[in-house]
């Protein structure tokens, strides 16, 4: 069963901006992939895990500083592993 989009929950993100990126700011976007998806005009798709909103937050502030607009955003949580309780922890109810 997939989780709920929770504030402090891993999520997978594809986020596409206008404008050229090179791969070498991987690891100052939350280690998102990054590469060139444009057709006809630049487009930067940036794709992968990210441990909650704030590293989401975070990625975005960099895009902005760096003067790259936005085309789209797109977060979902990410699956349970397996085994992994879904219930309330031990002892509460």
């Amino acid at each position: 069963m997939p989780r709920r989009l929770t504030i402090d929950a891993p999520l997978e993100c594809t986020i596409r901006a206008a404008g050229t990126l090179d791969p070498r700011w991987s690891a100052r976007l939350g280690g998102l992939r990054v590469r060139a998806a444009g057709r006809g005009f630049p487009v930067t798709e940036l794709s992968g895990r990210l441990l909650d909103q704030a590293a989401l937050f975070g990625v975005l502030a960099t895009l902005y500083d760096l003067g790259l607009p936005l085309l789209s955003v797109d977060c979902r949580a990410t699956p349970e592993p397996p085994g992994e309780p879904t219930g309330p922890p031990s002892g509460r109810r």
